[in-house]
């Protein structure tokens, strides 16, 4: 068992358009990722379309472009859901 199934994350039913979610880290950057849509491929495996926001104490921070992935893996990535 890998050390990331152990973590506690958010539901799957919790990730819908509009919610966001963070990452976990130990640094001064916060990465939040917020739901654009959900869709199936062509083998019905749910996928996450999601914004990237990253925040820091500087200057140099900025907001990435839209990005997919799996469900699971975008819940193992981003597990805790900001309310």
């Amino acid at each position: 068992m890998g050390f990331l199934s152990l973590r506690s994350r958010a539901n799957p039913d919790e990730v819908k358009p509009g919610e966001s979610f963070r990452r976990r880290e130990d640094t001064h950057f916060a990465e939040t990722a917020t739901v654009l849509g959900l869709r199936e491929d062509w083998l019905g495996i749910p996928h996450v379309l999601f914004k990237i926001a990253i925040e820091c104490s500087d200057s140099n921070c900025f907001e990435e472009g839209s990005r997919i992935l799996a469900l699971e893996s975008f819940l193992n990535a981003y597990p805790e859901r900001i309310q």
